[in-house]
């Protein structure tokens, strides 16, 4: 303001021309003036837009520091995730050598198994042929045991003595009895019963009888054993002569479990 009114009393002043000179001093006043106005608001322009480039330069400083964190954070993870990394490898290879011990166990386990089932096997497949060949064997010494009552008593119905028939008949009952309590049965048709090609059979082996042929007397005793045929009884039926009752007949011999398994 001081300047713009000492331009004016310079104007206000001057006599005569306004030369060069004059137009300089009012003009260097105004100019000067303007400038005097002009400059608080280019100061305070220049201050705010250096408090905004401090700020932006803070906050740039701020960002690059939590930069420089986040990337401090991401070489920290990759370390851990490298050492993860490693630990896992040898986890890795410390499950495979358990797993293929596990593996070696496993099969030395299967193979003692197997070793010992075949011998436990091997060891039940004598026991089982010792019980067949003893089964056998007791089996025979029943069944001949049968045959020589049974020779005694049809002998002793022979004789026609009413009390020895009466004994030899109960003693072969309780023999019978015995045989049935360890699965022999004796098959003994009863009289004017129809011949059975699959139960009975002629003291001739050639033989056909006719058929509805009736049994009028038994040679021989049949024998089963636990319900399997062992021999069929060999009887006579009508038209053949009842001669005297024929010698009992050897069992064919027992075949064992074993000796069925092998067939």
């Amino acid at each position: 303001m001081a300047l713009l009114s000492t331009a004016a009393f310079l104007l206000s002043r001057i006599e005569g021309d306004f030369g060069l000179l004059e137009a300089f001093w009012c003009l260097a006043c105004v100019a000067g003036g303007a400038w005097i106005m002009v400059l608080p608001f280019l100061k305070e322009f220049q201050a705010k837009n250096d408090l905004t480039e401090a700020r932006e330069l803070a906050d740039s400083v701020e960002k690059i520091t939590s930069l420089e964190a986040l990337a401090k954070r991401i070489e920290n993870a990759t370390e851990q995730w490298l050492h993860v990394e490693d630990r896992a490898n040898e986890i890795n290879v410390t499950s495979k050598q358990i797993a293929e011990k596990i593996n070696a166990e496993a099969r030395e386990f299967t193979e003692f198994l197997q070793k010992a089932n075949d011998t436990e096997k091997n060891h039940l497949k004598l026991e089982v042929e010792k019980l067949g060949r003893s089964q056998n064997d007791w089996l025979q010494v029943v069944i001949t045991t049968l045959d020589h009552v049974f020779a005694l008593t049809q002998a002793g119905r022979q004789s026609g003595q009413e009390n020895l028939i009466k004994q030899l008949t109960a003693f072969q009952g309780a023999c019978r009895e015995v045989a049935r309590r360890v699965g022999v049965v004796t098959v003994e048709p009863q009289p004017n019963e129809v011949f059975d090609p699959e139960k009975h059979q002629l003291r001739d082996p050639e033989a056909q009888p006719e058929a509805g042929a009736k049994i009028i007397g038994m040679a021989a005793q049949g024998l089963s054993h636990q319900g399997r045929l062992l021999r069929k009884a060999v009887v006579v039926i009508e038209g053949e002569e009842a001669a005297q009752p024929a010698e009992a007949k050897p069992k064919p011999k027992a075949k064992t479990k074993a000796a069925k398994k092998k067939e």
